[in-house]
């Protein structure tokens, strides 16, 4: 389910302190180039605060979340030890909570089964406690609803604590419990509600939890696609792509829908806007599989080729189907 998925993911993508005002997000400067991965700045912007105050909450904290998301090797072993070092220096920090809780995840995802149960009970205990020292704290307030819903009972999951999150949120921001509501009713098979949560959930403020949104609406739009529903996925691809212009997900989406009918020039279309956006393999990959049906072999090859120039680099099966398509088509 989405909302499980999402609970490995949203520590990245919820990076922003919410100040309490109505429709208005306070956004801190380190945590923004971390969310918009300028890490090289990130880094010297942490350093240059550690140097002012070693024990800065924000900076420390915002230094784990730059190692979750380089997700380099010994990566995690480092931001434990500086999430450990944070939560040390600032006990009643909110940010030092929920960095401990980001890294105890991130190690689960990376050290699969037996990893999530071993830290399962100090995982939600950390992010509960980042949301008693902060109940405005909706990153982590939206990463412990998605450890509810991921969690089986007995690990300390919850569906029913999961919607109390949400319900709480509603007095003080009603759009970000559109999301949470959202979430939890994808997590219950319920697509149609979690779809009106969503589309009447107005992130437009909250630049730094658009990735749960991103991702809903992709899922959403996709199940439609599988199953034949294309008027209704080209409508939550078209919301997509309106909502979060900077993201390539939209159009590529619209390039499925169409390719799926048999619209192929719009789909070529549809893909060149979303390579535009986001040079991504995968986009180049799908143009020059659609340039071929098209039997359009120069720009097919072109794309084959700019599929295997990309990064992050195609899976290696992938690689080796592009590598066929691009060999047999030079041999014509």
């Amino acid at each position: 389910m989405l909302a499980k998925s999402l609970a490995w993911w949203v520590p990245v993508l919820l990076l922003g302190v919410w100040n309490g005002a109505a429709h208005a997000v306070q956004i801190d400067p380190i945590a923004q180039l971390v969310h918009q991965a300028r890490f090289g700045e990130a880094s010297s912007a942490i350093e240059a605060r550690l140097a002012r105050n070693a024990t800065d909450p924000t900076a420390l904290a915002a230094s784990v979340d730059v190692r979750i998301a380089r997700d380099e090797p010994d990566d995690l072993p480092q931001a434990r030890a500086a999430a450990e070092r944070c939560v040390h220096a600032n006990p009643d920090s909110s940010a030092c909570a929920e960095a401990l809780g980001n890294v105890m995840l991130a190690q689960s995802r990376a050290g699969g089964l037996f990893a999530f149960v071993r830290n399962a009970h100090a995982t939600r205990d950390t992010l509960e406690r980042a949301i008693r020292f902060d109940p405005m704290n909706y990153r982590a307030r939206v990463t412990l609803m998605g450890f509810y819903l991921d969690a089986p009972f007995f690990l300390g999951g919850s569906e029913v604590r999961a919607r109390e999150l949400a319900t709480e949120a509603r007095r003080l921001d009603p759009d970000l419990t559109r999301l949470m509501r959202a979430l939890c009713a994808f997590d219950e098979g319920k697509l149609d509600e979690a779809e009106q949560h969503i589309l009447a959930a107005d992130l437009t403020q909250y630049e730094l939890v658009q990735g749960s949104q991103r991702e809903l609406l992709l899922t959403l739009a996709s199940a439609h696609l599988d199953a034949g529903h294309y008027a209704q996925s080209g409508r939550l691809f078209e919301e997509l792509s309106r909502r979060l212009p900077s993201s390539e997900h939209g159009p590529y989406g619209l390039a499925q829908v169409a390719r799926a009918q048999g619209r192929l020039a719009e789909a070529a279309l549809q893909l060149e806007r979303a390579a535009a956006i986001a040079p991504r393999p995968y986009v180049y990959k799908t143009l020059g599989e659609v340039h071929e049906a098209r039997h359009d072999r120069p720009r097919a090859i072109a794309a084959y080729q700019a599929a295997l120039a990309g990064i992050p680099p195609l899976a290696r099966r992938e690689q080796k189907q592009v590598t066929a398509h691009l060999a047999q088509l030079k041999r014509r």
